[in-house]
């Protein structure tokens, strides 16, 4: 699901970006940024004071990385892809030339794929990766690119050469990550239970919502819902974590909790959906305002190209504006880009919906060849196959 991450964007940032080295001013008395005393939190002066240095001298790549790496930063965190071009304004100097640098190459990738650029990621990816094997932080992404687009094989290939390069809980989950829509999820959830040791947060909350969502699909709803809210616990504002609890508690018929949990004003698209589901379905005051709302951000998205989030504009259309036929479309479209278990589930729902059964054998093919698991997706499985 995007926001960033997207899942994507999640786990291409669980690694830092070790290859940057801190900018060094030439004397003790360099200014590098003047900042009011205690003005904005911590990560808003850390990207004025890169902005102002790197306005300063351009063609610094470690000024540029970092600069850049924090705009990619709070694209995740607040799920707005704003961020990302000004990511790449920062690497602006490099971006086009014919041979970037290694660090160039994957933060690149990492922007591609947060935009649903998933092949030109993937070439930049393995461009790096050819001139720098032992780059951790590539192979993570590319293992994110690879699972996102259904590449599962060559996902599962990619956390294998983290075992010898990255951080045991970083291969770890990113090998369970990959099992866990590989017909063993059992046994990533398992990996996840014995995990021990200091983690990033980062990390932990990818790996806690990781395990919660394999709860989730193995008919587990109070290991999910306790794993959910130890993620939530570890980090409030994970727009990743609260959107697939969202979807945990619409499924559970709990609306009134969604609403608690999701502002009225929030700025995130893919968490206003979920709001506007809660309010349509318990029928709050404000629902068809905030669906009039959401309506007019996915039109704009349109007008402007956007098709990242195509899953959600097909939730949206089938659930909201009651369109089969419609959302049977977006959702089609989306599956073409990206294979989670969420796209299948929105195409086996308007496959349902529209009443065409045979638009969904793609994805009943793909379902049986990774033998995906999912309590949620089993029966609808179950009904488009005796209404062929």
């Amino acid at each position: 699901m995007h926001i960033f991450r997207c899942v994507a964007v999640l786990l291409a940032l669980a690694a830092p970006f070790a290859a940057a080295t801190p900018h060094r001013p030439s004397s003790d008395s360099e200014i590098v940024e003047t900042l009011p005393v205690g003005a904005g939190s911590a990560s808003d002066r850390a990207t004025r004071a890169l902005r102002s240095a790197v306005a300063r001298d351009p063609q610094n790549l470690d000024l540029a990385l970092r600069l850049a790496s924090l705009y990619v930063a709070r694209a995740r965190a607040d799920s707005d892809p704003r961020p990302l071009g000004r990511a790449e304004a920062a690497l602006a100097p490099w971006w086009n030339a014919p041979e970037p640098p290694v660090q160039v190459l994957v933060l690149r990738a990492t922007i591609e794929q947060s935009n649903h650029r998933f092949a030109e990621a993937r070439a930049d990816l393995e461009r790096a990766l050819a001139r720098e094997p032992a780059n951790a932080q590539a192979w993570l992404t590319l293992a994110t690119v690879q699972q996102v687009t259904g590449d599962l094989a060559g996902a599962a290939s990619s956390c294998r050469r983290l075992a010898d390069i990255a951080a045991a809980p970083i291969a770890s989950t990113c090998a369970a990550s990959v099992d866990g829509v590989s017909g063993r999820a059992r046994a990533a959830y398992d990996v996840l239970d014995r995990r021990r040791g200091a983690e990033t947060l980062s990390l932990d909350t990818w790996a806690t919502t990781l395990q919660a969502e394999l709860a989730e699909r193995l008919g587990r709803p109070a290991d999910a819902e306790r794993l959910y809210l130890a993620s939530r616990a570890r980090d409030t504002r994970d727009v990743y974590t609260i959107a697939a609890y969202a979807d945990f508690l619409l499924d559970a018929h709990r609306d009134a909790d969604v609403l608690a949990m999701i502002a009225r004003d929030t700025p995130v698209d893919i968490l206003l959906l979920r709001r506007v589901q809660a309010a349509m379905r318990s029928r709050a005051p404000d629902a068809a305002s905030e669906a009039a709302a959401l309506g007019e951000r996915f039109t704009a998205l349109r007008a402007r190209g956007d098709r990242v989030h195509l899953r959600e504009e097909a939730r949206y259309t089938l659930e909201i504006l009651d369109k089969p036929d419609t959302a049977l479309a977006l959702a089609l479209d989306d599956w073409r880009v990206q294979k989670e278990p969420l796209d299948v589930r929105i195409v086996l729902e308007t496959a349902l919906a529209a009443h065409k059964p045979a638009a969904a054998r793609e994805v009943l093919d793909w379902i049986a060849t990774t033998h995906l698991e999912d309590a949620r997706i089993d029966p609808l499985v179950r009904e488009l196959e005796t209404t062929r």
